[in-house]
């Protein structure tokens, strides 16, 4: 097995599979007309059909689907990304040409950056370390609001800005302008991948403040149009490493109509098509060579284990094994879905050092102690793989199961909780919200099958967005002291989605930690806590991975969350065209797209 990189890649995923009709991008067909030969490739300009619709091209705002894609193409931070030779994306130097790396004895790390001499502006002003400085106070500034301020959560001082609103006291500094200095609480492992070589915390200029619609970046292409349909670029006159083989022209269009994306493919209109028709799924799924694109996002059942019959293990395991999620991806007929190992979902990084065997051995020593070390010179390099695929070496969740076995057990486990067959078994209520994809027929399904397994009675019942989330939350005495016990939440089980707020297992699984304001279970367990409060403090990776997954298999094991599926997603790009490479949840890189060379 291969080593996995950035949110990484899964075996099974052959990018080369998908591409399957040829493309003329950039010239529209005449009234739809698709008959006779399809255009020859014209790759100097392509024009890709992608989801969502963007209001806002601000880095530190965008939040619609496809959004990351077009920022990756206007935009570039300290670290960048590059096809890793098998179409997914590996870390590799960006605005910054090295770094350094120091930790203390309380393990906390400082980095600090060199920028290269030849990072420009789009205008041809130099990029400056004070442009990330900026940008990322201006992200961590609680005054406004941005979305993915909690990317930065682990730098240091974070809190104090968060407390008294001044986001000075970010510890991120430009001691010249081509030096960025940053310290962090601890070593968090995600910190290159998620906030170096992220797209929300691109740098920025002050004196530049139209970030909406930006006049200059520093990417690989500059902005010539913005709608909330359509984003036009061409390729920057000023980027370091402007390609003469990648596109002159990228045109996003911006749609949500997968059906006509996948015309619009066949029509050679556009080079690059996601979310593809069931029926061309079915096609590859029934051919047999084809794997969901990892989306980091698992559907689940939270339980809450502060009320009855949910604070007994036993009745939460037994609902937890009567579930046959193989059962439930069928019917829901989400070819994108795959049945949930963990709570975890594919496409998570891990950061291990350790690997799955290869071909080649390869020489490594163990991590080194950067307390005995001193300063480390380092280059960007792939130092992480898959968590799913991981824990199917270490054996921490198992992949596969016989329903039928875990079935019979459920019953049992009902049975030592004083409920045979169901008997005696209190009426609970499951919750979902009405804005859920699926969402009262994954109720109805899933009431039938605990119905059938454990002899139990589920009423369903669908609610709007706002008091679902009301539901969720416990209700405080208006004269409740301080340090006084949470009461419980109202709800009893609930249908729920879970995606980390970036590509880190503990940045999920830290939502059950008994500390946690986001545990809206109320779970509990010393051993649980133990672990990621030792993965947070660990330096060493190796130690830190152990530590997550064993923390994964006891959430399984007392399972306050039942995991139903993993989330997914589908792409194809057209035919004669290659250097497409990406990332999970749909992030795609097109600077290098050109057309096929011929064989031999």
């Amino acid at each position: 097995m291969s080593p996995l990189t950035r949110k990484k890649k899964y075996s099974a995923l052959l990018c080369s599979l998908l591409a399957l009709l040829l493309c003329a991008c950039g010239e529209q067909p005449e009234d739809g007309d698709t008959s006779g030969e399809t255009p020859p490739v014209q790759a100097d300009v392509l024009t890709v059909r992608t989801s969502g619709v963007m209001i806002t091209l601000d880095p530190a705002s965008v939040t619609a689907r496809g959004g990351e894609t077009i920022l990756y193409h206007l935009y570039e931070n300290l670290l960048r990304w590059e096809d890793g030779g098998d179409g997914w994306a590996v870390l590799a130097n960006g605005q910054a040409e090295d770094y350094t790396l120091e930790t203390d004895y309380a393990g906390n790390a400082t980095y600090t950056f060199t920028l290269r001499q030849d990072a420009v502006w789009s205008d041809g002003t130099a990029v400056k370390a004070g442009d990330f400085v900026f940008a990322w106070r201006r992200l961590a500034d609680p005054a406004n609001g941005l979305p993915h301020r909690a990317l930065l959560s682990e730098i240091a001082g974070f809190q104090e800005v968060q407390e008294t609103g001044d986001p000075s006291l970010l510890a991120v500094s430009a001691p010249d302008d081509r030096t960025l200095t940053v310290t962090l609480q601890g070593s968090p492992a995600y910190f290159l991948e998620e906030i170096c070589a992220g797209a929300y915390t691109m740098p920025l200029r002050a004196d530049v403040p139209f970030y909406a619609n930006p006049i200059v970046t520093n990417g690989p292409y500059s902005l010539t149009g913005f709608t909330r349909e359509l984003v036009s670029m061409e390729r920057s006159e000023t980027y370091y490493r402007s390609s003469s083989t990648g596109p002159s022209e990228l045109h996003f269009a911006l749609t949500d109509d997968s059906a006509a994306d996948y015309a619009a493919l066949q029509a050679g209109a556009s080079a690059l098509a996601v979310d593809l028709p069931r029926e061309v799924l079915q096609a590859l799924a029934d051919g047999g060579v084809w794997t969901p694109e990892p989306v980091t996002s698992t559907c689940a059942v939270a339980l809450n284990t502060l009320q009855a019959p949910f604070d007994n293990e036993n009745v939460r395991l037994a609902f937890h094994l009567a579930v046959d999620r193989q059962a439930v991806v069928d019917a829901l007929g989400d070819l994108t879905a795959r049945p949930a190992p963990g709570v975890v979902p594919y496409g998570v990084s891990d950061y291990s050092s350790s690997r799955p065997v290869v071909e080649a051995p390869v020489q490594d020593d163990g991590p080194t102690d950067p307390i005995i070390a001193g300063p480390e010179q380092v280059q960007p390099s792939p130092t992480c793989w898959d968590f799913r695929t991981h824990s199917l070496e270490v054996v921490t969740a198992e992949h596969s199961h016989d329903y039928e076995t875990d079935r019979l057990y459920a019953q049992a486990l009902l049975a030592q909780a004083g409920y045979p067959n169901g008997a005696g078994f209190p009426e609970v209520e499951y919750l979902y919200s009405v804005e859920q994809e699926n969402g009262r027929a994954l109720a109805e399904m899933l009431r039938t099958m605990w119905k059938d397994a454990l002899g139990v009675t589920i009423t369903i019942r669908g609610v709007s967005e706002e008091e679902y989330e009301t539901a969720l939350l416990p209700v405080l005495p208006e004269d409740a002291a301080e340090g006084e016990a949470i009461p419980a939440a109202p709800f009893q089980m609930a249908a729920r989605e879970l995606s980390p707020a970036y590509s880190d297992a503990e940045a999920l699984l830290r939502q059950w930690h008994s500390g946690s304001p986001d545990n809206v279970s109320g779970y509990a367990s010393a051993a649980f806590d133990i672990l990621l409060d030792s993965a947070r403090a660990s330096i060493s990776p190796d130690v830190r991975d152990a530590c997550l997954h064993d923390a994964e298999a006891i959430l399984l094991e007392n399972s306050p969350v039942i995991p139903l599926f993993c989330r997914g997603g589908s792409f194809q790009l057209a035919e004669g065209l290659e250097g497409l490479y990406r990332a999970p949840d749909g992030v795609f890189f097109l600077q290098d797209v050109h057309a096929a060379r011929a064989a031999g």
